[in-house]
């Protein structure tokens, strides 16, 4: 029962339906049968088991080392969640690693054997709860949260059903309110709308532009040893704006159910294309896994004594400003953050390298090399505050990601590598205007479908980024809701046939494949 199923939006209507009807202190305990239900749908008995097992483990543990107390405790609760995530998600690295140490005793390692008992084990969203476990037992170990004194509380806030498989990732203290206010949460129109109008546009995101875009890009890396030269660029360009509307697209039905509820959940995305830095431009995108890592793993490792003893060291033979030039302790945590982000995405090197270290990597060097990137500017005399800078600061942030991220999708590192080695093995621009692109899959109706959609896009992405300069902090269907009620149900007719007119489902597509989904 995927998220764009309709047997997913049945189930939801009765969910909502109900939710309304029942009395405050009950509407929480409807929202954890409806968010136990969509798990058992969606996994097998032994997968609830483990999950209810963490759950259990988890909570006991939590109420033992609030504000500090039992450290060791907290390390070894903490060291198990990690490392139970790591058996159960990554099985090519624990095979490697197992075969470099089994190796010396002429013991074999079946991976096909423990990939079928990962596959019956690990229960749907590891990535996403696990990490949002962490979080919660980290927050009460600081005293920052109260430990949660009903388990089935607890159960409800890392499987409340619409985050399951995608997140956001969410800190109990910001989103727990929500859940367990024990006033009654009473039927909004204007939930109702926005929240509606929101899941409409990212079915429409998802159906209309990404599966679309996937044909196009699943051609290139396909046979990227035929299409070479420019259409690696378009390949990886596309795939950008593929993996962008896809996982947007599943944050806004996510966010676009929970709004109806009357459940406020972080923003995943800010208009990212908008960002004029690699820095900046992860600061808007996935970013409730940025905000994690900072918080959980970025500043702690600042605070560590390795890295305290290192900063002494350096300031004594550098001096005390030499963080102003070479903050080498900051880059170390920098780059450690990273890794785990190249990790976090899969165990295998194309995401640590391309979602990982290279991204990491060139922010330290954006950084290391600002004083001479301003002397440039001010000897070019460049104007920096007018439009086309802005335009050219965008596009190469946006050249940065995508290089990264074509590792991403590459079937492994080697490919990558492999396919920017071809992409400059030919000069081919006219395959943009002599009909070359009709042979990846997509004729003239499905590009400029595609083309609309995009455009679409960015018109609503530019009005949202304006409107975030002002201060406002309106979007699209905060305009939509202040027209009258004819307006808006011109809106909705419009999505409602534009999906149903131009979604592409593609001949081996199901429902609730998202990219990200599977991580």
């Amino acid at each position: 029962m995927g998220l764009l199923s309709i047997q997913f939006y049945i189930f939801f209507l009765i969910v909502l339906t109900v939710y309304y009807l029942l009395p405050g202190k009950c509407q929480w305990m409807w929202l954890l049968a409806a968010s136990l239900f969509y798990y058992f749908t969606n996994s097998n008995i032994q997968q609830l088991i483990v999950f209810a097992c963490i759950i259990i483990i988890n909570f006991i543990g939590s109420r033992f080392f609030s504000g500090g107390n039992n450290k060791r405790g907290f390390y070894v609760l903490l060291i198990f969640n990690i490392a139970l995530l790591i058996f159960l998600k990554y099985p090519e690295l624990i095979q490697s690693v197992s075969a470099l140490i089994l190796k010396p005793f002429s013991v074999s390692f079946s991976l096909s054997a423990y990939k079928s008992l990962t596959r019956l084990l690990c229960p749907m969203g590891i990535s996403y709860f696990m990490l949002i476990l962490i979080g919660y037992l980290t927050s009460v170990y600081w005293g920052l949260t109260s430990p949660v004194g009903n388990p089935l509380k607890l159960t409800l806030f890392v499987s409340f059903f619409p985050i399951m498989t995608s997140g956001p990732i969410i800190g109990y203290n910001e989103t727990g309110k929500y859940f367990f206010t024990p006033e009654k949460k009473h039927f909004s129109y204007e939930h109702l709308v926005k929240g509606a109008l929101r899941v409409l546009w990212g079915i429409f995101k998802k159906l209309v532009i990404s599966e679309r875009l996937a044909i196009a890009v699943n051609t290139i890396y396909g046979y990227y040893e035929t299409y070479t030269g420019l259409y690696i660029f378009l390949a990886a360009a596309l795939f950008t704006l593929q993996l962008y509307t896809d996982f947007s697209g599943l944050m806004d039905i996510v966010l676009g159910l929970s709004e109806t509820l009357g459940i406020t959940l972080p923003e995943n995305f800010r208009t990212p294309f908008y960002a004029s830095t690699l820095a900046e431009f992860w600061r808007r995108w996935h970013i409730t896994l940025g905000e994690w890592l900072r918080t959980y793993v970025f500043y702690p490792l600042q605070r560590s004594g390795p890295i305290r003893k290192l900063r002494k060291k350096l300031k004594t033979k550098l001096g005390k400003d030499f963080e102003k030039k070479y903050n080498i302790p900051v880059y170390i945590s920098l780059l450690l953050t990273w890794v785990l982000i190249g990790f976090w995405h899969g165990g295998s090197l194309k995401y640590i390298f391309g979602v990982g270290i290279y991204m990491g990597v060139i922010i330290m060097l954006s950084d290391l090399l600002q004083p001479v990137f301003g002397r440039l500017v001010r000897f070019a005399r460049i104007n920096t505050e007018c439009f086309s800078y802005r335009l050219f600061t965008r596009i190469r942030t946006f050249i940065l990601f995508m290089v990264g991220n074509s590792f991403f999708r590459a079937e492994r590192i080697t490919d990558g590598f492999k396919m920017w080695k071809y992409a400059f093995s030919r000069f081919n621009p006219w395959i943009l205007f002599d009909g070359s692109l009709y042979s990846l899959g997509l004729d003239r109706t499905e590009i400029m479908i595609c083309f609309t959609g995009l455009l679409l896009l960015f018109i609503v992405s530019l009005y949202n980024h304006r409107e975030e300069l002002a201060g406002s902090g309106l979007s699209v269907r905060d305009l939509i809701f202040k027209q009258n009620l004819v307006f808006q149900l011109m809106v909705f007719a419009f999505l409602f046939a534009a999906i149903l007119a131009w979604a592409h489902y593609g001949t081996e597509f199901e429902a609730q494949n998202f990219i990200y989904g599977a991580f």
